[in-house]
This record gives structure tokens, C-alpha cells and sequence, in this order.
């Protein structure tokens, strides 16, 4: 299971954001964000969705890691969800010839 608290950590780190910048850019008080690394406190789903927010993260990297996605990849996947099942299994095909077609080469 994820320690949420050691995530905001690592994820304040990389952005070089104090806990302060991370209340500015989330609303989300000082004290209350001091709370979660010093009181053991653990924020509320709603409080981890706006620092994903403020980040520029989805809660999918927030809680898997891994690496984001760029816009055309978020724009692919975001049409991909409104897909039917026939059209995804259409392009799932297709991908899989040009993988087979690359390979032929």
C-alpha cells in the first residue's frame, strides 16, 4: 500500500515546492498539510485530487508512479474511453498489424 504522506513528500520534492506553495497552489491550509508529515494525519481523497490538480498529475501517477502521459497520448486515451467495444477491438487489430508489419521488415 502507498504511504500517501511519503508520496506528497517525494512529489513536493521534485517540484522543489514547500508546504507552503503546495497550500498557495491548493487552497489546502498549512496547518493541515503540516498535520499529514508531522501528526501522522492523512489527507482526504479530495485534498489528494487537488494536489494532483496543482502538480499537473492524474491520481493514476499520484498513486502508480510510472511516467505521464504526453497531451497526444492523453488526447488518444481520452477518445479511447468513448470508444464501443467493437471500435476498440478494431484498433487493438490494427495496432497489432502495424506491430506485426514493423516486425516483417
Amino acid at each position: 500500500m502507498i504511504d500517501v504522506t511519503a508520496r506528497i513528500a517525494e512529489l513536493m520534492r521534485v517540484k522543489n515546492w514547500t508546504a507552503y506553495k503546495l497550500s498557495e497552489k491548493t487552497e489546502i491550509s498549512t496547518n493541515a498539510i503540516y498535520d499529514w508529515f508531522k501528526a501522522g494525519a492523512t489527507p482526504t481523497l479530495a485534498n489528494i485530487v487537488r494536489i494532483c490538480d496543482a502538480l499537473d498529475i492524474t491520481l493514476e501517477f499520484f498513486f502508480c508512479g510510472g511516467r505521464e502521459y504526453t497531451d497526444e497520448e492523453r488526447r488518444v486515451l481520452d477518445k479511447w474511453v468513448s470508444l464501443s467495444e467493437f471500435e476498440k477491438n478494431t484498433v487493438k487489430s490494427l495496432i497489432d498489424a502495424f506491430t506485426l508489419a514493423k516486425y516483417d521488415d
